[in-house]
């Protein structure tokens, strides 16, 4: 580290950006200051050049870029936001909660007190004073660099005050996306997003207010996984690092101005990156990347409730119909029984015998015909439930304040209480209840909730208002601790719906929670695209959610037309997967009719052959931060629709969906970005920009970016685990690959297995086109294709059909272009579509 200081006035900074922003500009130099002087000073901390200015600003650059722009300092008007660089206020927020809702009030004990001066505590300029008008100090701020690229601001407070606030700079292109599974909006500029774990109800209001039944109905911005944490089209992550809650103003309160708002102590982090993607490479790499899931999580799931013939009647009927499937997962199976039009659980821990007699012998059969199979917990404890007596009596429930159970109306209606998750014994009790499941053929669960913990609760490790956001993450310590313990070489995986800082390392699956069973804005299929988005900025989890959704209490079961379009994106998502929904006898399920049922496996074929990519690009996830599902602003951070579409993804860098999320809808207009596309199921060539196109029912507009190349399984496979002949797997399947090359360009697909494919050169778009393997060439195939031969190319393309390893070479014109395949068995059967 080498401090350093200068006369500002002889530095030409670049425009003045926002907070997060980037600009160009040359390294900043000077000479050490002596503390208190009222010369701004300049100190090198690891990679970034941070300004101090005596009159209480701050301003940071790294590479050249600026990073942070700090608000100017100053008094703060009474009743004012504080649009000034730092300042700080005496105050609380009080907390009401019922059904995991939690209404958060605003209680200041007095009006926020700018920084009017700010002082260096020592020769190394990394210590800062702050002080309000009247002299005296308010806060401290310590700066440091624990890894390149990373800035940390270590905020404590000087006196009474609570709650910090830090001013910045906001330009009219600045974009904000992330704070976990946000579902109104990707850019989140012109909101002030308020961050604490909480249910995210059913439905939501267009604004953060708490209007009507608030303690179900959710708020824009309610969060099962809530994050303190932004990515900006500048190339930079921000977050705040408290355990309580916190919000950030994005140029809401003012145009040009943002701030995040914190209680102290507190941590804010700057990741200065190349790019948005490498910021989050960045980030990831301190605060945790996702695992890489069991291959069978990206194979279909089915779910059964009611009983043993009610799963194995289920999983008859996908063998019999030919419909891949890898998992069935019973939600009831410790019980569950009907209520009116609901189908409602029973909260117990442990098997019901009575509905699963042989729980053992169910999944053994399951077992034997290519299913995984899943339970299901949560961490309430019911009073009527047998595990009350338990665990209660041995003070392992989270308490009240005075010590007695801490004792709510739960999910259903009844009272529950919570397990006590810091509590080493209740923890070992849970991890004992999940592997006592494992031991009867469980292969994972849904571990479903964690948001509920109230804030003023008492747990063996701390209070319920410091432990609240960090209990859904203790939660899935105990699922994980369960799992890898088992130490039996069994593949296992669980999902959770609800997270904090930790979850990605810890959690196999996230899902998208309970969304309604309609197209309605709020809460209802289009906001399952936005969520992903948001999460892929925090280094989520492999993806997925209910398709048609499972919330049906306040609005009517799904219909066929919504199945189709939630099948159909539920295809072109990291998992696929089914819910029976609250009302399970009124759902529109894959069974319903005979165009459905085509209709369903037509896509779960799909979604199955796709397994080497997902799996491939979860890998790279876990070395990267950069997930399954992305954004599109991570490929094209310069395009500012990028950073707005709301219902558009990209898999991986080449992949862009565009589901269809509105109902009665036949076409839908797209944005690709600058480039080359092919659609997805044929046709020629599109360029780059806002293009409509045709989406009948049963049709999902899907593209390849040009100059990209994938492989996937051949259509014959059946699941990913558990295999068999009469249910193939990726054992049978061998390296039998159906390999997608899409040309225009330069590049490689490798699958985690080390199969690989490499694509380069190009050909013109029109034209005749020959094909060699190897450097001879290809007849035109008879029927049946016998391998090698290649089918018609009518001016978009050809498949050929090839067998080992080897370099299909393709040629119009002047112009050529090769697919080489490498590493697969000799004898293996290649299958290569060329579109171009």
């Amino acid at each position: 580290m080498r401090s350093m200081r200068t006369d500002f006035g002889a530095v030409l900074w670049c425009f003045p950006a926002f907070a997060f922003a980037a600009c160009a500009g040359g390294e900043i130099d000077g000479a050490p200051l002596a503390p208190g002087s009222d010369v701004p000073s300049i100190t090198q901390i690891g990679d970034f050049a941070v300004r101090v200015e005596s009159l209480a600003r701050i301003q940071v650059e790294a590479q050249g870029r600026r990073v942070l722009d700090g608000l100017p300092g100053g008094a703060v008007s009474a009743g004012a936001p504080p649009l000034v660089g730092f300042a700080v206020q005496d105050a609380d927020w009080t907390y009401e909660t019922s059904f995991g809702q939690f209404r958060i009030t605003d209680a200041p004990h007095g009006d926020w007190i700018g920084a009017s001066r700010l002082s260096l505590d020592d020769q190394t300029g990394t210590k800062f004073t702050l002080a309000g008008a009247s002299g005296a100090p308010i806060a401290h701020i310590a700066m440091s660099a624990p890894e390149p690229r990373h800035l940390v601001l270590d905020v404590t407070a000087a006196g009474d005050a609570k709650r910090f606030s830090l001013g910045m700079r906001c330009e009219p292109d600045d974009r904000f996306v992330g704070f976990g599974s946000q579902s109104w909006d990707v850019d989140q500029r012109g909101q002030t997003v308020p961050v604490f774990v909480s249910e995210q109800g059913v439905g939501k209001d267009t604004t953060d207010e708490y209007k009507g039944i608030w303690q179900l109905v959710g708020r824009r911005h309610s969060a099962q996984w809530a994050q303190p944490w932004t990515l900006t089209r500048r190339g930079t992550v921000m977050i705040g690092e408290t355990p309580r809650y916190m919000r950030f103003a994005l140029c809401s309160e003012r145009e040009d101005a943002a701030r995040i708002e914190l209680e102290m102590p507190a941590k804010v982090h700057l990741f200065a990156g190349d790019s948005p993607a490498h910021a989050t490479t960045l980030a990831t790499g301190v605060f945790g990347r996702p695992r890489v899931p069991p291959r069978f999580a990206f194979a279909p799931w089915n779910d059964a409730v009611k009983g043993p013939d009610k799963v194995l009647g289920l999983a008859k009927r996908l063998r019999d119909a030919d419909v891949p499937s890898s998992v069935i997962w019973t939600e009831d199976w410790r019980g569950g029984e009907q209520d009116g039009e609901a189908y409602k659980l029973k909260e117990e821990w442990d098997v019901d015998t009575g509905l699963y007699p042989d729980m053992a012998g169910m999944t053994s059969a399951l077992h034997a015909q290519g299913f995984k199979f899943f339970v299901y917990f949560n961490p309430f404890i019911y009073q009527e439930s047998k595990a009350w007596p338990e665990t209660q009596p041995k003070g392992w429930l989270v308490k009240k304040p005075d010590g007695s159970p801490y004792v709510f109306a739960g999910a259903k209606l009844t009272d529950t209480g919570l397990l006590d998750l810091s509590n080493p014994e209740a923890r070992a009790w849970a991890v004992a209840k999940m592997r006592a499941s494992m031991k009867l053929g469980a292969d994972g669960w849904m571990n479903d909730y964690a948001e509920w913990l109230p804030t003023d609760a008492v747990l063996a490790k701390g209070s319920g208002l410091d432990l609240h956001n960090q209990y859904t993450v203790l939660w899935q310590q105990v699922a994980r601790e369960a799992i890898d313990g088992m130490d039996d070489g069994v593949a296992r995986l669980f999902f959770a719906r609800s997270g904090w800082f930790g979850t990605p390392p810890l959690v196999d699956v996230f899902w998208a929670g309970d969304q309604r069973t309609s197209f309605q804005e709020d809460d209802g299929l289009p906001t399952v695209p936005i969520m992903g988005i948001n999460l892929s900025v925090h280094g989520s989890p492999a993806y997925g959610h209910d398709v048609a959704g499972y919330q049906s209490s306040t609005n009517p079961p799904s219909t066929k037309e919504l199945f189709f379009r939630w099948t159909e994106l539920g295809a072109f998502s990291p998992v696929m997967r089914t819910h029976h929904g609250y009302q399970a006898d009124k759902q529109w399920t894959w069974e319903k009719d005979e165009e459905t049922k085509a209709m369903w496996r037509r896509y779960t074929i799909e979604h199955v052959t796709l397994a080497p990519l997902f799996e491939a690009l979860a890998k790279e996830a876990s070395q990267t931060g950069i997930p399954i599902l992305r954004g599109l602003f991570f490929h094209y951070p310069g395009e500012d629709a990028a950073w707005t579409t709301r219902d558009e993804f990209l898999l991986g860098s080449s992949i862009l969906v565009a589901p269809v999320v509105t109902a009665q809808t036949t076409k839908r207009s797209v944005w690709l970005p600058p480039g080359g596309w092919f659609p997805w199921t044929g046709g020629a060539r599109i360029e780059g920009g806002t293009q409509e196109v045709p989406a009948p029912l049963g049709e999902i507009p899907v593209f390849a970016k040009a100059g990209s190349i994938l492989a996937r399984y051949p259509d014959r496979i059946r699941t990913l685990d558990l295999s068999s002949p009469a249910v193939p797997g990726p054992t049978e399947i061998g390296d039998d690959r159906d390999v997608l090359a899409f040309l225009g360009g330069e590049a490689t697909f490798t699958e985690v297995g080390g199969l690989s494919y490499a694509l380069s050169g190009k050909t013109s778009a029109s034209g005749a086109a020959t094909y060699a393997w190897d450097g001879t060439a290809l007849g035109v195939c008879a029927t049946p294709a016998v391998a090698p031969c290649v089918g018609p190319d009518e001016g978009t393309g050809a498949v050929a059909y090839l067998s080992g390893n080897g370099t299909l070479t393709v040629t119009a014109g002047s112009t050529s272009a090769t697919v080489a395949a490498t590493g697969g068995a000799p004898g293996r059967a290649l299958t290569i579509r060329v579109r171009r």
